[in-house]
């Protein structure tokens, strides 16, 4: 991330927990990065990496897919915005030196540059925002009344004063996270790159996958968890009253101390905490669902799978 960007954000007032109404936002996604995938073979190169079909994208409108190992594991979520003949990948940014030197592998001749964009491109998500024709915005994916800025530090900054001239709450991307949870997007980092197979984080019921197209990695593994119905863990909603760090990758158990689940995202939220969690099916049954922490902490299921 640009260090006039990280110097920037120091003097903002964030709040770190997500609100329960809906004002207006304003959240620097710094948990994100993006990787631009360009070259006149960059379509058909992701076509045969990605869940989602690339083929269907439409220009400046974001779509969410994944990207798999060959035992059709998720090695990590992502936004999606096609750009005339290149592509923005947004995802989190500790994922995206691992991303980047994968796909890299498979370049071979094609024609297709890799671009790590983290240092230059600064990521801004808006929520009940009155915003301007004027302002270059994308669809935030799966939330309503949410958009991406993505753009240099210093034409970050100019957005932020704009916005800031009307009453607007500034949030943390912690917070963000929040709102993520929400809407049931699973983003993947380091500790649970490579742990579930899409299906398992919903992303079939988020049309970040797509059964029709041809071959990419990792996609006989997922269309036989798909046809066949082979799929035994979902991703549930979800809470606990505890307000300690909770992270991605703790294990969820039941009460003897049988392996449930994993803890996908978390955030704070109303002096409780929000969680994304995929669950073995049988879990949904266990009443005392804990988390693997120094206080095992309780977790309740807010819902049926996203």
């Amino acid at each position: 991330m640009h260090a006039d960007w990280i110097d920037f954000l120091k003097n903002q007032n964030l709040l770190v927990q997500t609100p329960t109404d809906k004002r207006a936002i304003l959240a620097p996604l710094t948990h994100l990065a993006v990787l631009t995938v360009s070259g006149k073979d960059a379509a058909s190169f992701l076509q045969g990496q990605t869940t989602c079909d690339i083929n269907a994208l439409i220009d400046s409108k974001p779509g969410l897919g994944a990207y798999c190992n060959a035992k059709g594991r998720a090695i990590t979520s992502f936004i999606i915005i096609k750009q005339q003949a290149s592509f923005q990948l947004i995802l989190t940014s500790d994922l995206l030196d691992i991303v980047s030197k994968k796909l890299r592998m498979y370049v071979l001749r094609s024609d297709v540059q890799l671009i790590d964009n983290s240092n230059d491109l600064c990521i801004t998500a808006i929520a009940n925002v009155e915003i301007s024709p004027q302002d270059r915005l994308y669809p935030y994916p799966q939330l309503d009344n949410s958009f991406l800025f993505i753009d240099s530090p210093e034409q970050s900054r100019l957005f932020w004063s704009k916005l800031k001239q009307q009453p607007i709450t500034l949030l943390n991307s912690d917070a963000w996270l929040g709102l993520d949870i929400q809407a049931g997007i699973p983003w993947l980092f380091a500790q649970t790159s490579e742990e579930f197979v899409p299906q398992m984080l919903n992303l079939d019921k988020l049309n970040a996958i797509s059964f029709e197209k041809g071959c990419y990695t990792g996609q006989e593994i997922v269309a036989r968890t798909h046809y066949l119905g082979k799929n035994k863990r979902a991703m549930y909603s979800a809470h606990s009253a505890s307000t300690t760090d909770i992270l991605p990758g703790c294990t969820v158990t039941d009460s003897e101390d049988n392996i449930m689940g994993t803890v996908v995202l978390a955030a704070q939220q109303d002096n409780a905490t929000q969680l994304l969690v995929v669950l073995k099916d049988q879990a949904t049954e266990t009443k005392n669902l804990q988390l693997d922490n120094t206080d095992h902490d309780k977790i309740s299921l807010n819902s049926s799978p996203k």
